[in-house]
């Protein structure tokens, strides 16, 4: 009798040290086992599963997108390179333009030229700034929220840049024919400044022969 409640207590001993084991076994992340479940969900024989494992795919692109804005509106570090494709901003920068992300045009126009705070060194010519390659990336949806920058900016540095990014978007003669239907419809007089002042530098010589080496830089361009 004795010998038999030795042995209950040890079979009981061993069950709680294999459950104990077991509850310490490391679990995956959520994050890690959502990024498993579409990619196992979308070669699923079952429409729904696959229908989900798109559902999914979008939410983890839009929470993707939205972490990325965040970073790109974090402080700026006293001497932050604007140009260095190395940096936290310029990453997410450069990841948003990839993602063709739409949503993030408006605040991407904010971060086309330098801020006070942000060095400018170089190692070789910059045709864009880190935001102006996100842009293109993205395409024609950058062409609206370009055209009532270009509109309504005055500083020479982010005109060129408008207009750089524009023309890689929808190729010179295009761009030329834009111009002279926004500003034949315009009627602000500082608007139309603006614009005349945007089509004397599109037709201006060395401002052409910069856009000839935007052309070699991007291959896409038309």
């Amino acid at each position: 009798m004795r010998k038999e409640k030795i042995n209950i207590y040890i079979i009981i001993i061993i069950i709680s040290s294999l459950l104990l084991l077991l509850n310490c076994k490391p679990k995956k992340s959520s994050d890690e086992g959502k990024a498993q479940d579409w990619r196992t969900l979308i070669t699923s024989d079952n429409e729904k599963e696959r229908m989900s494992a798109q559902r999914k795919w979008l939410i983890d692109r839009q929470e993707t997108i939205e972490y990325l804005l965040s970073v790109i509106k974090t402080p700026i570090k006293d001497g932050e390179p604007f140009y260095s494709s190395t940096t936290s901003r310029n990453i997410a920068i450069f990841l948003l333009g990839k993602l063709r992300a739409k949503e993030a045009v408006s605040d991407l126009t904010k971060w086309l030229s330098p801020k006070p705070g942000q060095g400018l060194k170089v190692s070789e010519p910059y045709f864009f700034s880190p935001a102006g390659y996100a842009l293109v990336n993205i395409g024609l949806p950058s062409i609206p929220t370009l055209l009532e920058l270009l509109k309504s900016e005055e500083a020479s540095v982010l005109r060129e840049q408008c207009i750089k990014i524009i023309v890689s978007i929808k190729g010179l003669r295009e761009t030329e024919l834009l111009f002279e239907d926004m500003f034949a419809k315009e009627t602000d007089a500082t608007k139309r400044e603006n614009l005349k002042a945007a089509q004397n530098l599109l037709k201006d010589s060395k401002f052409r022969e910069i856009l000839g080496n935007v052309y070699k830089k991007i291959n896409h361009l038309k």
